[in-house]
Order: structure tokens, then C-alpha cells, then sequence
């Protein structure tokens, strides 16, 4: 049995350790950069905003007259506000889209109005976010939209005013207009069409005038939540990348090694601890489509049976695959791969097993059969494959070996010895089949090196 070299050891364990610092510093960095940068803000004006429009309270038999100039991308309405009506209003609307195609802001974390307001004190508006939904919208009646508001927002003599978006609310009058049940009656931005400002019901009834510079929305290009589930995928991704890496280099030692295995209980226990650590692995070869070694297990456990006695086993591999490799290349090789497996998996009984033991080496496990049965098997499938077309014009042969199961011993003993048998085959020349415990047969690749009991 090779040993594993303690180079290799330290090199994996190098490259763990630099994986985890790696992982570890990123996680900080992703994490701080979400926190204290990665801003997200759409900018709303006179230039970017799809319409601009104003409006006031003459819609409602009020007098308040609004009238809208426009410099660059700043938006100035003029207020005449007179109270005529109970809430007397001038507004100034900017379209973010169309009546039923809106905009989803419901990742956005703050909400910002940078004005100038002149006119009597206090400086306030209330702010308006319309939003179309499905089912609670009406097509051309806009006041059964959704209407998002909150009122009292100070503006300041310089810089912007910013809100959270979790302070806006349902209108009040918009609930009870379109009755809306009690659960629905929450706030909700993903289709926004239209942001409305408009003077706070605190606001005096005086003339008033409001330089609009832009309404912005603030957020971030990844939610922490998002980024938080990115990370812990990553790290499971991780932690399970060691398990699997030391999975396969078992594999790889127990196939050169040629250890010994255990009887079909402790095969069926290896297998079960090996698909608890890759969990993930399908019971099929990608490649060739047969059974791998989890394959195998679960179908002895399904019919426990199957292990007993009369059984054989067949060890094939194909003969100088590394030239095919070699000569016509991977793509090729694996061609030939999925043709070999196709051609036993067609030619053998429903309840025999064909496995990819590894690289171009087959197991066939025959149930309920003796090894001059198996052997015939064996050089059915010798000889169907002289007369088989393969890829890239090959004449490919395999070799076979062959031994019979003895109860009560462990399953890895009839294993080895089929192993045997092939490494006869293989030493006489290739292209034949050996039986454990016959005389190799002096004749051509064309002979059956084993004679029936």
C-alpha cells in the first residue's frame, strides 16, 4: 500500500489555512464595505424624471393656483395657497413611469428631498409615493392606487432632508376610500410611478415657493441580508470543500493501493460514512452513467440479498487506455468510457450491477451466479466488443477477470482475487478472460483462458 507523502499533507494543509485566512478577510471586508459604503442612489429631477407636472386643490373646488419653471434640473413651483377647501394644497409630481409599470424601491433604506423652500415658516412638505399593484388597482381610476405619505418633513436652509422609508404609511383617507383590510393597509413600494411633494398641513395659508434640486433615494447594491446568506454559502461551501478533498484522495489511495475490503456490511458502512460527507454526490458516474461506489451501496442496501452467495464478480478494464489518451486524447478517452459502460450495461441481466470502480476499471457484480456463468458473461461482452465500431476508428479491447464470491468471506477478498485474474489476463497478453483459480490458457487474444468446472 502507497503511503502518502508528507509534502502532500502539508501542502493541503497550507492551502486550508490560506483558504480560511482568505475567507475570513473577505467576510470583514464585504461585510464593513456594506456597512459604511456599497451606496445605492437613484436621483429623481427635472432632467431624469420621465414627466413632471403640477397640480393643486382647484381638482377639489379649492383656489390654491401652482404654476411650475423649470432651470436645468431644478423643478420651481410657486404656491398661491389660499383656503377655500379644509386641506388646501399646490403639488409638484415627477413620474418615475407608467400607471401599472412603477419602479420597485422596496430596497431602498432612506428617502431625501433637497429644496430650497421660501415662504412663511414652518418649512415642511409631505411627500407622496403612488404605487400600482395587481388586484388592488383599478386601470384608469388613479386614485385606487396606493397612496404611500408622510407629512412634516423639515426642510433645512441647506442640504437635503432624509427619511427613513419605513416611515411613510398608508394615507388614511386612501384606506378608507378603497377599504382595504386591515392587513393590507401597510406601506409598499414596488411599483412606484409617481412621487408627489406638497406643502405640510402645518404649512400656513400664505403664498410659498419650493425650488425642487432632486428627491433621492438611498439604499445599498446588496442588502445585508443577501450579503449575509452569499457569505454562509461560501462558508459551507467551504467547510465541505476539506471533507470532499480528503474523500477523494481516499479513493485515490484505496484504488492504487488495492486495500482490502470488508465484508458487504462494512462496505455498505464505508460507502454510507463516504455519502454523509458528500452528501451531494448522485449515485451515478457523471461520465459513463453506471453506478459509482454510492450507487453500489444503496443498491445492496436495497436488496440486501444481492451480496449473498452464489455471486461473482467481473474485473475488466480496457486494454491501453492511457494510448487512446495519449494519442487521440481526453475527449476521446471519455467517448470510449461512456461506449464501454454503455455496451455492459445493455448486455448484462437487469440485476447485475455494473460499477465504475475507477479511471477505465469496471466491477460487474453478478448475483445468484457462478463463475463459469459469469465468465460467459464476461466473453459475451470480449467478444461483442471485436465487433463493435468505436470512436475515432479504435480497435478497443478489455480484459476480464473473474471470481466467485465464498460465504462467508469478506466481499473485498472475491474482489481482489477478480483483481488477480485481470492482472493474469493483462500479463498474457490482454483481450481474454481469467477465472480465479484456472490455468492461464497458452492460446491467442481470441481464446477463453478458463475451463468450465
Amino acid at each position: 500500500m502507497m503511503s502518502e507523502s508528507s509534502d502532500g499533507v502539508t501542502q493541503r494543509l497550507h492551502l486550508f489555512r490560506m483558504g480560511f485566512c482568505v475567507l475570513i478577510a473577505v467576510t470583514v471586508t464585504l461585510i464593513a464595505w456594506q456597512y459604511y459604503g456599497m451606496e445605492r442612489v437613484v436621483e429623481l429631477n427635472g432632467l431624469t424624471a420621465m414627466r413632471v407636472e403640477v397640480g393643486d386643490d382647484r381638482e377639489s373646488g379649492g383656489a390654491s393656483v401652482a404654476t411650475l419653471e423649470r432651470k436645468g434640473p431644478d423643478l420651481r413651483m410657486h404656491c398661491e395657497l389660499v383656503k377655500r377647501v379644509d386641506w388646501p394644497y399646490c403639488r409638484l409630481r415627477l413620474f418615475l413611469g407608467y400607471e401599472g409599470r412603477g419602479v420597485d424601491l422596496s430596497q431602498f433604506a432612506a428617502f431625501s428631498v433637497d429644496m430650497q423652500y421660501d415662504g412663511p415658516p414652518p418649512h415642511q412638505v409631505r411627500a407622496y409615493m403612488i404605487n400600482h399593484e395587481d388586484g388592488q388597482s383599478r386601470p384608469g381610476d388613479f386614485s385606487s392606487n396606493r397612496v404611500n405619505e408622510v407629512d412634516g418633513i423639515p426642510i433645512p436652509d441647506r442640504g437635503a432632508a432624509r427619511i427613513p422609508m419605513n416611515v411613510f404609511y398608508a394615507a388614511d383617507y386612501w384606506k378608507k376610500a378603497e377599504r382595504v383590510p386591515v392587513e393590507k393597509t401597510g406601506p409598499r413600494y414596488d411599483s412606484v410611478f409617481t412621487v408627489d411633494l406638497t406643502n405640510a398641513s402645518s404649512v400656513p395659508q400664505l403664498p410659498y415657493t419650493m425650488t425642487l434640486h432632486a428627491v433621492r433615494f438611498h439604499g445599498k447594491w446588496i442588502s445585508q441580508a443577501h450579503l449575509l446568506m452569499i457569505l454562509v454559502f461560501f462558508w459551507i461551501l467551504f467547510a465541505v470543500s476539506w471533507p470532499l478533498m480528503a474523500a477523494f484522495e481516499l479513493r485515490r489511495k484505496l484504488h492504487n493501493s488495492r486495500m482490502h475490503l470488508r465484508v458487504m456490511q462494512q462496505v455498505h458502512e464505508t460507502l454510507r460514512a463516504e455519502a454523509r460527507e458528500l452528501a451531494d454526490q448522485a449515485h451515478l458516474d457523471p461520465l459513463t452513467r453506471v453506478l459509482n461506489r454510492e450507487g453500489l451501496q444503496a443498491a445492496f442496501a436495497k436488496s440486501p440479498r444481492a451480496a449473498t452467495a452464489p455471486m461473482s464478480v467481473i474485473f475488466t478494464d480496457i486494454d491501453h487506455f492511457k494510448r487512446i489518451n495519449d494519442t487521440q486524447g481526453h475527449g476521446a478517452g471519455d467517448a470510449v468510457l461512456r461506449q464501454f459502460a454503455g455496451l455492459m450495461a445493455s448486455l448484462v441481466r437487469s440485476s447485475d450491477k455494473v460499477v465504475r470502480w475507477g479511471g477505465e476499471e469496471f466491477l460487474i457484480f453478478c448475483p445468484h451466479t457462478e463463475a463459469r456463468h459469469a465468465a460467459s458473461v464476461a466473453e459475451q461482452l470480449r467478444q461483442h466488443m471485436l465487433g463493435t465500431t468505436w470512436p475515432a476508428g479504435l480497435q478497443v479491447t478489455a480484459s476480464f477477470g473473474v471470481a466467485q464470491y465464498r460465504a462467508p468471506e469478506p466481499l473485498d477478498d472475491a474482489i481482489e482475487r477478480a483483481d488477480k485474474a485481470l492482472y493474469l489476463a493483462k500479463q498474457a497478453g490482454r483481450n481474454r478472460v481469467v477465472v480465479d483459480g484456472d490455468p492461464l490458457l497458452a492460446a491467442g487474444n481470441d481464446a477463453l483462458a478458463y475451463r468450465p468446472g
